[in-house]
């Protein structure tokens, strides 16, 4: 061998097995040896003032000419994978570039195309005519056979070049198909919808399709719901009504503000309209169900849903106020097991209590032995905890807080306030002494009751600001002790 022809070998050799040999290896690793082949033959060349484009051979090619011209196809080739690999990290800085591949891998393969023709026609001296002919025939054949395929593959392109979704986002597609985005490749993408199930969208649909994107440019969420009230009664008093129920929500965000709007007129009910805005579409539903339970409530206590065909402010003035106290308690599950007549009783030593915005109606530590519930109005509870404070939640029309007070005297685990102006009743403690001392039975029951009162979910806000009430055979022994009732009772 010439001298010429021995580093032509090498470093043919060299680049082969480093190829194969890095395999295992990362993408960096084997893309850095690339790039010290590819300097080292550009060297090579420069150095034997070789250019790596040859003209056609006048006659047979001996060893050191095939060598040399092996030595600028390895050049073609390494420089296309690095070409290749600057695209990728020149495309792929961002998350959403990353995940949607079709473009740069479209690109990749017009780059290898490209070098492998000039390695074919320029280097080896192959005639590639006859070959463009023949595979231009073959590709007509497989466009009239892959008609629909390379719709898909080419409007992936468009979808690709456009960007304007990628994996890991949430959009939807022509109020049909919801979901968040767990793969895009060459002919569809595949959404995961809200009930678990995988939807294959084929991009030539995508492309036409009107497309919603939930996650960009961020994946806050406007969404509202519709609620009718009779027409008779005044709209301001249903819309401040409905802006309370949203204060009850704790997935609306404060900002933008919750509005509540008239939204049409009928001959027996008007239509009001709640808009709102969550964090994240998934929790879109659950504040809807959140926010129609609470406006429910908040309605119904206000008497405003005309459910027994008279409604609480067309009741005569005498009998409204007990009829309404009759009710909350009814309604309330630790009473669950009293008598009409006892209703009634502890509905008559209710006290009205009236609170202004940011008023205190009871203190963290304070010991209040009184059960209280609210009519109307938004209750929120503030707890301290060593140097830091923490808002818990708020409570509304229906709700009741402070019954473990009331039974064991213990102390108030939160602070409570209104948010907004809040007619409250207040059961004081002797109020239902005499039912205990009468009844036996009903410490067991209220004990009972309580503890499945504290376990129905629109009673959590509540439950945390109150203390723990320890086991069962605690409770009740607190209970009985505290009304000077004995175990063995």
């Amino acid at each position: 061998m010439t001298p010429t022809l021995l580093p032509a070998v090498a470093l043919v050799a060299l680049t082969l097995l480093g190829l194969v040999a890095l395999r295992p290896f990362s993408y960096r690793t084997r893309i850095g040896f690339d790039l010290v082949c590819f300097v080292a033959i550009s060297v090579f060349l420069l150095g034997e003032g070789v250019f790596p484009v040859f003209p056609p051979p006048s006659g047979p090619l001996d060893g050191t000419e095939l060598w040399l011209r092996a030595v600028c196809g390895a050049w073609w080739l390494l420089g296309a994978r690095i070409l290749v690999a600057v695209l990728w990290v020149t495309l792929h800085r961002s998350r959403r570039s990353r995940e949607a591949r079709l473009f740069s891998d479209l690109t990749a393969s017009a780059i290898y195309l490209a070098a492998a023709l000039v390695v074919l026609n320029s280097v080896l001296a192959l005639p590639v005519t006859g070959l463009l002919a023949t595979s231009g025939i073959v590709a007509i054949v497989l466009a009239l056979a892959l008609q629909s395929t390379l719709a898909d593959v080419f409007a992936g392109i468009a979808v690709g070049i456009e960007a304007p979704f990628g994996v890991g986002d949430r959009i939807q597609i022509d109020d049909k198909v919801e979901g968040r985005i767990v793969q895009i490749n060459w002919r569809s993408i595949r959404i995961l919808t809200d009930e678990n199930d995988v939807a294959v969208i084929p991009n030539s649909i995508v492309a036409k399709a009107k497309i919603v994107n939930r996650s960009f440019p961020d994946p806050q969420r406007a969404a509202s719901v519709e609620i009718s009230c009779p027409r008779d009664v005044a709209p301001e008093h249903v819309i401040e009504t409905l802006l309370h129920a949203t204060l009850l929500c704790p997935d609306i965000l404060s900002t933008p503000k919750a509005s509540a709007v008239l939204s049409r007129l009928g001959p027996r009910w008007n239509a009001y309209r709640v808009a709102f805005s969550v964090g994240d579409s998934k929790s879109v539903s659950r504040t809807k169900d959140q926010l129609l339970r609470a406006a429910r409530r908040q309605l119904h206590y206000a008497g405003l849903l005309d459910e027994d065909g008279r409604r609480t402010d067309q009741r005569s003035p005498g009998t409204d106020r007990l009829d309404v106290a009759r009710r909350v308690l009814s309604d309330i599950i630790i009473f669950e097991g009293l008598a009409d007549q006892q209703i009634t009783s502890l509905a008559g030593q209710l006290e009205l209590r009236r609170l202004e915005p940011d008023e205190v109606l009871f203190t963290q530590g304070a010991v209040d032995p009184s059960l209280y519930i609210v009519v109307a109005g938004v209750l929120e509870f503030t707890r301290v905890t060593g140097m830091a404070g923490e808002t818990i939640g708020c409570i509304g029309a229906g709700e009741y807080v402070g019954e473990i007070g009331l039974l064991t005297g213990a102390q108030h685990a939160a602070t409570a306030r209104a948010r907004t102006h809040c007619r409250i009743y207040q059961l004081p403690r002797e109020a239902i002494a005499e039912l205990l001392s009468d009844h036996v039975e009903l410490a067991e029951a209220l004990d009972r009751s309580m503890r499945r009162g504290l376990a129905t979910l629109h009673r959590e806000i509540a439950v945390r600001a109150t203390p723990d009430i320890g086991a069962p055979a605690q409770l009740l022994q607190r209970i009985r002790s505290l009304f000077h009732k004995h175990p063995s009772v």
